[in-house]
């Protein structure tokens, strides 16, 4: 199947790895720099259904991406590929685990390793230090690294970053790398937001920090997506079947800047969002933005000066903690779609 979702937050505040790339637009294609990054959790059949996907959807998803000339290749290679300006071959694909469950281990790895596919795991630390039910082991950990794999950082307790000061947040990221390097050596600087939550301040301590940032709002990335927040599809729960899995590791990167606000943290119930949408493969005509389903108004605006920008506004309605609104158009002549996703993270609400 052709057809593709994506969601794709793309700021300019780049991380320090990717600053070269920022203020020298490097000389790419789109159409040859697109990476689809997928997050999983648990592989199993008897954990939290929201976080999880059976072994057998497991397995028909890694059949799929073996049947349907799918490249999947380490995260790591895709970024440097990326940050360097290099093509990427089409339909690549990175896999991508938070947390650290025990399933990884016990069910998911085994899988990979059939297929020959490559992956990454985010870990939290404290879990896995005291020893908690269902998460790996160190030793479990330390069998993956030698086989490969690569572990990222997701903070020592699981703590969204929008619940800590700054300080707070540099403490708990620097502490979980010191642990991850004891145990396992110097691993490249990567972090999972916990529960993909960000804001401004955490994008900004990142780059900072020198660190790679990864959400979880849907979309693919391409040279120009912010590496502070880069998406990712989860695919669990409601979305582990094959028909939604299939739909989203064939994205496209959508080049859309969010211009305001800057942030995605908010308490308001119907936010909008002013976003520029760059010349690609596809019609603005063709750009349609839903929230929750719901199509959207988009006010495009007629100054020269400001092309193909474009306020999306939407109705006041219940939320919970984390919503998105998303912009699709489908790619001219291949039926694959463009998706971008504007994440909204209101703290005040509960987990």
């Amino acid at each position: 199947m052709r057809a593709a979702t994506l969601h794709g937050q793309t700021a300019r505040h780049l991380s320090f790895a990717f600053w070269l790339c920022a203020l020298f637009v490097c000389p790419v294609a789109l159409a040859d720099q697109n990476a689809v990054i997928s997050v999983y959790h648990h592989v199993s059949a008897s954990t939290p259904p929201s976080t999880s996907l059976s072994p057998e959807a497991f397995r028909a998803h890694l059949s799929f991406l073996a049947e349907n000339n799918f490249t999947v290749l380490p995260l790591t290679q895709i970024l440097t590929t990326l940050n360097d300006g290099d093509d990427l071959p089409d339909r690549t694909v990175a896999i991508t685990f938070d947390d650290g469950y025990e399933s990884i281990y016990s069910t998911a790895f085994p899988l990979l390793r059939e297929f020959g596919f490559p992956f990454t795991v985010f870990v939290s630390t404290g879990p896995i230090d005291r020893q908690q039910t269902g998460y790996m082991t160190w030793e479990q950990l330390s069998t993956l690294h030698r086989a490969a794999v690569v572990i990222g950082n997701h903070g020592t307790e699981h703590r969204s970053l929008l619940e800590l000061s700054d300080s707070e947040a540099r403490v708990d990221i620097l502490a979980a790398q010191a642990r991850i390097t004891e145990e396992l050596g110097p691993q490249p600087r990567l972090f999972a937001y916990p529960y993909g939550e960000f804001n401004d301040a955490s994008k900004r301590l990142l780059a900072d920090l020198g660190y790679a940032g990864f959400a979880q709002n849907s979309g693919a990335v391409g040279p120009t997506t912010e590496q502070t927040a880069l998406p990712r599809f989860p695919l669990a729960g409601l979305y582990s079947g094959l028909e939604g899995a299939t739909l989203k590791y064939s994205t496209l990167a959508f080049d859309v800047q969010t211009l305001e606000p800057l942030s995605p943290q908010t308490q308001l119930t119907a936010p909008s969002a002013r976003v520029r949408f760059e010349e690609g493969d596809y019609s603005q005509a063709r750009v349609a933005c839903f929230d929750d389903g719901d199509p959207m108004a988009i006010a495009w605006e007629v100054d020269l000066s400001e092309d193909n920008v474009a306020t999306l506004s939407t109705n006041a309605k219940q939320r919970g903690r984390r919503w998105n609104y998303v912009c699709t158009a489908p790619h001219t002549g291949s039926g694959r779609y463009f998706w971008f996703s504007q994440p909204w993270f209101d703290e005040s609400k509960p987990q």
